[in-house]
């Protein structure tokens, strides 16, 4: 009798130790494969995200070069101000009025620059003038500025007569006092 509680506690024992194993793989084995083969997957995805980097980060160069030689085009576009930054232009802009004003016997009287506006790669430059100018030359000025390369366009106009000495209104043509906006586009390369 003994032999078989001995047998018995022996298969007990062993039964035992099979269920034991079983929630030993259960719960611990298959677990960490799981989370090993988690983790491999995560670590395919990093891999390809790296390479993707990569890729990108070879392109780099290239696309620089893209850039900077669209922006050279872009600023040979015809009919925009030149100058390689806003102050540059502006300036640029106020010399040029300049000299189609006195070109029309217009006299300058103030300049003031505007601030400028960006919209879709180019920078508007604008130009607040005081001048007078006689009656008679008002037209072949707006004319000028119409045709003018780069191109121009008056924003705002303000014409009134000036006032002068009856006497001297006689014997020479009627002046003409005007405070006109003008702007013109420059091209605005990205940064």
């Amino acid at each position: 009798m003994t032999e078989s509680i001995t047998g018995n506690n022996s298969r007990s024992a062993l039964i035992a130790l099979g269920v034991g194993c079983v929630l030993l793989v259960f719960i611990v084995v298959l677990p960490v494969i799981a989370a090993f083969s988690a983790q491999n997957d995560d670590i395919q995805q990093s891999l390809q995200q790296l390479g993707y980097y990569r890729a990108e980060i070879a392109s780099q160069p290239t696309l620089e070069a893209s850039l900077a030689e669209l922006d050279r085009q872009g600023a040979t576009v015809p009919g925009v101000v030149a100058g390689d930054s806003t102050a540059l232009a502006q300036a640029e802009l106020q010399r040029q009025l300049k000299t189609l004003i006195e070109s029309n016997q217009g006299v300058v009287r103030s300049e003031q620059a505007v601030p400028s506006l960006t919209k879709e790669g180019f920078e508007s430059i604008a130009v607040q003038c005081d001048f007078s100018i006689p009656e008679s030359q008002l037209k072949n000025l707006a004319y000028a500025v119409g045709e003018h390369k780069p191109y121009l366009f008056v924003d705002e106009a303000s014409i009134s007569m000036a006032s002068s000495d009856p006497d001297e209104a006689r014997n020479t043509q009627p002046m003409l006092d005007v405070r006109w906006t003008i702007h013109g586009y420059r091209w605005a390369p990205r940064k």
